[in-house]
């Protein structure tokens, strides 16, 4: 088994070949394209491009406030922002990497409707470095700095459509080498990298702003499995993907020993069913589609059957191809059929001991393209040669996309010149280079007295680089490590409302300026977030005015004529005492006092 990895991030500040902001949203302006293959340099079409070309979808984009004719590919591309390829060369360095003389940005051609130009444009900048894990070196491959793709919103029938607002958004995409061992091996190689750009400062940490696509092989071939959305679905996706390729070398060996497999030619076998009672099927011809049927031999029981699942995998094309579906025999009687229409339909088809059938709904335009397409797949798959391109899904399993991209859809970036990195511009971006994760666990457990899984918090939340900041104007360490851990995701939970790193910076700066103990500091928060309170006079609050050591004492007096009182319970019943701010420790220093003086 080998596993490697293509960990995508976005950047923020500005688009990679425009000046538009990386922060924008959907308008309802729209504008329309269509997309064709061309030829590479080497003579040939991409067989990823040609079979979207075979979908023949037309492609939708709703403008955005962040984007322009460069995004519309009206305009040609501007040079990509310096700060932009600073960073690709920052993390290209923290990894180890070579880095290029020149950036030579190319396009890849991408005919999904995911770019208005038909291709991506990306350039290397670091090659042949590494990350250190548990289980030894990951060797990086490269560093790309490109373009992301426009954000899709919905699909019906041959239409797709497209939000231009993460269009062009700069991408730095860090692909491994096949070194991983396991699916736990490579979420802790994902979170590594992830560390390093995350602590750049440049990171843009919105939901989708970073992917993981999975490189897997078991020696059939190299799965490529895009969009993998959360590092603890690296797991799932991997284990689904272990389990799909057993089952599928079992039904290809059960077929072989049946005899082998073909589809025949499909069939109109929509008189069969004019007078159905299934709700799909008569949706479908009251749509003026047709319903066509196959025959699939020695396939029956393979299609759906415990584990075994190859209608799932010939359905994934019906889906692309926009028909929507696939009904076969392993689920029939079903979708509303009753066993009177499946012995007509298996009588018209000449079913026999252990042939299936596929059935579809869908316009007589389509069904040729449809079968070739089924062919190759079947095909593929009983020879098991798995070599393809296939999306995650917010459960963790993996869906058929489009066969896997070849060299072919490379060639030069015409409209972007070469960029050069000369040895004076890497001298100058040394001192930026971000510490590796082990370096930073020790930094908070030696420097500040984090325990190692604390530590770790602050790490996994991505929240060290913050942390940083913050101690820098609050020297309390642990104040710091509780509210960003612990009470600020309480609170915006509690109010629904997210702070930013420049308004919890400016309430630790007030908390430093009036020496607020962490009472104070927390109560300081939560007034702001419930929106008791805003940020300029929030440091004069009737309710974070200290109480005195003499009515603090009275209190803590007053409380131990009426319960029993302890250090553990002591804070908790000041604050169900008194609204008013106090210092916890300045209240356990009176307590002990009080009680060793009584």
């Amino acid at each position: 088994m080998k596993i490697g990895l293509e960990i995508h991030f976005q950047l923020k500040g500005v688009k990679l070949f425009c000046s538009c902001s990386t922060e924008g949203e959907k308008s309802n302006y729209l504008f329309k394209r269509k997309m064709t293959p061309t030829m590479s340099e080497m003579g040939h079409i991409d067989r990823a491009a040609r079979y979207e070309n075979i979908r023949n979808r037309d492609f939708n984009y709703y403008t955005s406030t962040n984007s322009c004719l460069v995004d519309a590919d009206e305009e040609p591309p501007h040079m990509p922002d310096d700060s932009n390829i600073n960073t690709a060369i920052i993390v290209s360095m923290a990894l180890h990497c070579k880095i290029v003389d020149y950036v030579s940005f190319m396009r890849k051609i991408v005919i999904d409707g995911s770019n208005t130009s038909g291709f991506q444009r990306t350039g290397i900048v670091g090659l042949n470095g590494y990350v250190e894990t548990s289980q030894g070196r990951v060797r990086i491959s490269t560093v790309t700095l490109e373009e992301d793709a426009s954000r899709k919103i919905s699909e019906s029938g041959k239409n797709a459509f497209y939000s231009l607002d993460r269009l062009g958004i700069p991408l730095i995409e860090i692909s491994t080498e096949p070194d991983i061992k396991d699916e736990n091996h490579a979420i802790e190689t994902a979170r590594k990298i992830g560390f390093i750009v995350m602590s750049t400062g440049k990171f843009r940490g919105e939901v989708d702003s970073i992917r993981q696509d999975v490189n897997f092989s078991m020696g059939y071939g190299r799965v490529e499995i895009k969009g993998v959305s959360k590092l603890s679905l690296i797991k799932d996706t991997i284990k689904y993907e272990i389990q799909r390729q057993k089952s599928l070398a079992d039904i290809s060996g059960i077929i072989k020993a049946r005899g082998g497999t073909e589809i025949t030619d499909f069939m109109d076998i929509t008189h069969i069913l004019k007078d159905t009672d299934s709700k799909i099927i008569k949706a479908g011809l009251n749509k003026n589609k047709k319903v066509f049927c196959a025959k699939i031999n020695n396939a029956r029981g393979l299609l759906k059957n415990g584990n075994y699942r190859l209608g799932r995998e010939l359905a994934d094309v019906a889906k692309n191809m926009g028909i929507g579906g696939m009904m076969h025999s392993d689920e029939l009687p079903g979708y509303g059929l009753t066993d009177n229409d499946v012995n007509n339909i298996n009588n018209f088809m000449g079913i026999e001991n252990n042939d299936a059938i596929i059935m579809v709904i869908t316009d007589p335009e389509i069904i040729t393209a449809f079968k070739s397409e089924l062919d190759e797949r079947l095909k593929n798959l009983m020879s098991m040669n798995l070599a393809e391109t296939r999306a995650a899904t917010e459960d963790g399993e993996t869906r058929f996309l489009r066969p896997l991209s070849g060299g072919e859809r490379m060639y030069p970036e015409t409209d972007i010149g070469l960029i050069e990195i000369p040895l004076k511009r890497l001298n100058s971006l040394e001192g930026l280079v971000p510490e590796s994760m082990e370096d930073a666990l020790n930094n908070l457990k030696n420097n500040y007295g984090f325990s190692q899984t604390e530590a770790m918090g602050i790490i996994n939340n991505n929240l060290y680089g913050d942390f940083k900041d913050y101690i820098k104007v609050l020297n309390e360490p642990k104040i710091i490590s509780r509210i960003i851990l612990q009470k600020l995701p309480e609170y915006e939970k509690k109010y629904n409302k997210k702070l930013s790193g420049d308004e919890l910076m400016e309430i630790f700066t007030m908390a430093n300026e009036n020496k607020w103990g962490r009472d104070s500091v927390e109560k300081a928060l939560e007034l702001y977030v419930s929106g008791k309170y805003p940020l300029k006079i929030l440091a004069n609050a009737e309710e974070l005015k200290p109480l005195d050591a003499g009515r603090l004492r009275e209190i803590i007096i007053e409380l131990m004529r009426t319960q029993e009182i302890t250090e553990k319970n002591l804070i908790y019943l000041l604050k169900n005492k008194t609204k008013s701010s106090f210092d916890a420790r300045d209240a356990i220093k009176i307590f002990e006092n009080i009680k060793n003086n009584s």
